[in-house]
């Protein structure tokens, strides 16, 4: 069973106003237009946008889904946009950038929606004031240090590894969010060829080594040293994602996306309702997993009947 645990409480769903018949109701729904940018071939996109979907049925507004990956993307965004749609949603970086890359007299006219983004890649559009409210990938440092001292109590220690050159929270910052994370050492890498060094840098000061989401260090050339580095010298890796658990990283602590979905359509109500929707908020739920064949390798147990709600990869 995966984890499904709560950071914020959720933000209730706003209603249709009182005195509106149904005939009025769904003329007043159509006027308003959502297109939705989003990669069907990245799942944890695609997940959002079916939770989005659930939450946001095309029965309340006139719900338009525009696929990166289709051929007929390019003609169909230009064809959407000079609807004018009152909010386009970017469902993740690729989405947002394809976004921002047009001219801003094609996007001024609407409410733009960034989602299943890091505040790093929220910050370009935040600079031209052309994305108005966002629902972050990012999950707390804290969050991710209280996981893995519930699972693993015996195992204190935490490294963190950010990117100084993203925007990544300093180490200030990050032993600012509690008296408990005083002790957490930060390392600084800014480049993939520095990554493995930074990583080994931390061997004999901490039971777990956090990775940040940041598709620069973590790649196709990064992680197979990183893994085997992680192997040979015991070094347990918290990965941000289902795949990083996959390719080989001891536990990983990820958003639960679908829930994400849900955020967005919360957000996308209030945008359409008069008012300023302005806002910017991370998770509302993670998942929780951890590696039984990693931990294995690395002589850790996990008392898996103690924590059903953690999913366990065999």
């Amino acid at each position: 069973m995966v984890s499904r645990r709560f950071i914020l409480m959720g933000l209730p769903l706003v209603g249709w106003r009182s005195g509106y018949g149904p005939a009025a109701a769904r003329a007043a729904a159509f006027a308003r237009r959502v297109a939705v940018i989003f990669p069907s071939a990245v799942a944890p996109c695609a997940e959002a946008v079916e939770g989005l979907r659930t939450r946001l049925p095309g029965g309340e507004v006139s719900l338009d889904l525009l696929d990166l990956n289709q051929d007929t993307f390019t003609s169909n965004v230009t064809l959407e946009l000079a609807r004018k749609p009152s909010v386009i949603v970017a469902v993740g970086s690729e989405a947002l950038h394809a976004v921002l890359d047009r001219p801003a007299a094609a996007t001024m006219a609407s409410i733009m929606v960034s989602t299943m983004t890091l505040e790093a890649d929220h910050a370009a559009g935040l600079q031209t004031a052309r994305i108005h409210a966002a629902v972050y990938l990012d999950i707390p440092i804290r969050t991710l240090a209280a996981e893995l001292r519930r699972l693993f109590p015996g195992r204190p220690r935490i490294g963190v590894i950010r990117n100084s050159s993203r925007g990544d929270p300093t180490a200030i910052q990050i032993r600012g969010q509690g008296p408990e994370m005083s002790s957490v050492e930060v390392a600084d890498c800014s480049t993939p060829d520095a990554l493995l060094p930074v990583f080994l840098s931390l061997r004999k000061k901490v039971d777990f080594v956090i990775c940040l989401p940041d598709g620069v260090l973590y790649n196709g050339a990064t992680a197979r040293p990183l893994i085997m580095a992680s192997l040979e010298h015991r070094l347990p890796i918290v990965g941000f994602s289902p795949a990083f658990l996959r390719a080989g990283a001891a536990v990983a602590v990820y958003p639960d996306y679908r829930s994400i979905g849900y955020q967005t359509a919360v957000v996308i109500r209030r945008c359409l309702e008069p008012g300023d929707c302005a806002c910017g908020e991370g998770p509302q739920k993670v998942n929780v997993a951890v590696n039984a064949k990693i931990l294995r390798i690395l002589g850790m147990e996990f008392a898996a009947a103690s924590f059903p709600d953690v999913e366990v990869l065999r």
